[in-house]
């Protein structure tokens, strides 16, 4: 009996640990919200590992806090839902403030920004003389434009906040090739937009009358004060002379230019603002 009850207290001493050690293993973990479906921002590379610009901004803001990141592939539309429900921690995915959100999340400060541009369906676009020098305006007014958006992103709200209705898709690939092939006219989205359009040129083009320029923040759930502190104070140090956006211009000025199809621009395009 002696023994006995020494090897039931030894065998719940050693569960006790173990429970420990992985509710350790567990808080020394930050999980991190991404939609791997937007090269060079955020891919799987050809190792199948996580990679790109928002990938390498959650390791260095998991160094800031000293945590390991673990990258959550998630389809952007459902990228609130897992942070509400607790399968993630934190979004870094060049997600925009909106009203509706912010009933759900609460966002950090900026950390870069997006243009709103529209790929166009070149023979719609050749139909209705849409070029860049036509205004905003006049080009959400065509009466026969159909729109196309990826559900949970300005691709639906901008335009429908001009009253305009959009189809939703859930996939940014399926939205490409309705506008390429004439089944959609316009589909509106940020800056990928310049390699949505390089990508296609005998079919679209991109209009760059929109002039709104969008911030896109880290998103934390409602009321998590302590995540949303750190993630301001990050994304400060980003900012200062030295700091991690100096740090990363020289890997991602050419990527950036590449993308944007333009030698001229570089890192500071998506991460400044407009003055």
């Amino acid at each position: 009996m002696k023994n006995f009850l020494i090897n039931t207290l030894l065998g719940v001493a050693v569960i006790a640990s173990l429970t420990a050690c992985t509710q350790e293993s567990e808080t020394d973990v930050i999980k991190v919200g991404v939609d791997l479906k937007f090269p060079p921002f955020s891919y799987v590379d050809d190792n199948g590992a996580p990679a790109g610009f928002e990938v390498d901004i959650a390791k260095a803001f998991g160094e800031f806090i000293g945590k390991e990141v673990e990258i959550v592939n998630t389809d952007f539309g459902l990228l609130i839902p897992a942070l509400e429900t607790g399968d993630v921690d934190i979004l870094i995915a060049d997600m925009s403030k909106t009203a509706e959100r912010a009933e759900k999340v609460d966002f950090s400060v900026p950390y870069r920004y997006t243009y709103t541009l529209a790929l166009v369906n070149k023979d719609f676009a050749t139909e209705h003389n849409i070029t860049d020098n036509m205004s905003e305006e006049e080009f959400f007014a065509i009466d026969d434009a159909k729109f196309v958006g990826l559900s949970g992103t300005k691709g639906v709200y901008y335009p429908q906040s001009k009253g305009v209705e959009v189809t939703e898709v859930t996939e940014i690939g399926t939205g490409l090739i309705e506008i390429s092939n004439g089944q959609n006219d316009v589909l509106i989205a940020s800056n990928e937009v310049h390699s949505f359009g390089a990508a296609d040129p005998e079919n679209t083009i991109v209009y760059s009358g929109i002039k709104t320029q969008d911030a896109s923040n880290f998103a934390v759930r409602k009321g998590d004060t302590e995540m949303l502190n750190l993630a301001n104070e990050f994304i400060a140090s980003m900012y200062e002379d030295g700091g991690l956006y100096d740090q990363m211009a020289t890997e991602y000025d050419p990527i950036i230019a590449e993308f944007l199809k333009n030698p001229e621009l570089g890192l500071s395009y998506i991460v400044n603002p407009v003055k």
